[in-house]
């Protein structure tokens, strides 16, 4: 007898997605650099730009790379848990509605209906959906940022309450290194499941790298899928 598992094609999917986004060429780490003289700084690029948090004149929350692995997080809703004033309504893989501050336009998962109030991005590339935000796996994040709305002119549209930046490590040339992680789980009468993660970063010439990132997700299912039923 086969468990339901709605999740596995979308994180495949979005393990496409992330890889997609961390290639590149890299460039100077200011935010790397930053820590490295002082671990109490925290660095964001909330403005376009990377500046000090205590420098940002706006309504800001940031988690960093080294909180996001204390809290152990592995999905967008574990995030935002441990962001003030920011809620999340779960609808299914795919289906959440963020919100900030309580504002919300009547998202009916309509498509002609009205935009989302929250805006989401990866990096510095929208992926706000009319239908839900997309249930990102949380893995080689350098930081997430919460900005207060409203964000009209430096996040467009969607982002009348606030927006979500979900920054990923940069490629680092400074040399070739990796990491790899295997979870395996159980749920309360149901399946196993379990989490494949792993990144490498590889150096192309002096200023240059890649950083590819991949992951594998199945969630153990708890409700009989009987044929006929």
């Amino acid at each position: 007898m086969r468990k339901l598992n709605h999740r596995t094609k979308l994180r495949t999917a979005m393990a496409a997605l992330l890889t997609s986004t961390a290639f590149g060429v890299a460039v100077p780490a200011m935010a790397q650099d930053a820590a490295d003289t002082d671990s109490d700084v925290i660095v964001v690029t909330a403005q376009k730009r990377e500046q000090n948090l205590q420098d940002v004149p706006i309504a800001i929350n940031a988690i960093g790379n080294e909180k996001l692995d204390q809290l152990q997080v592995s999905e967008l809703q574990d995030i935002i848990k441990f962001l003030p004033s920011v809620t999340i309504q779960q609808g299914g893989p795919g289906f959440a509605q963020v919100y900030f501050r309580g504002v919300a336009s009547g998202e009916n998962a309509n498509h002609s209906a009205s935009l989302p109030t929250v805006g989401t991005y990866l990096d510095e590339m929208p992926i706000t959906t009319i239908q839900g935000a997309l249930d990102l796996h949380a893995y080689d994040l350098a930081r997430v940022e919460a900005l207060a709305g409203p964000q009209g002119t430096l996040y467009g549209a969607s982002s009348m309450a606030g927006t979500l930046k979900l920054v990923t490590n940069a490629p680092d040339p400074s040399g070739f290194y990796g990491s790899a992680g295997v979870e395996l789980n159980t749920v309360a009468h149901g399946d196993f499941g379990s989490i494949y993660e792993g990144f490498v970063n590889v150096p192309i010439a002096e200023g240059a790298a890649a950083r590819l990132v991949g992951w594998y997700r199945n969630d153990g299912g708890y409700i009989d899928n009987i044929a006929g039923s």
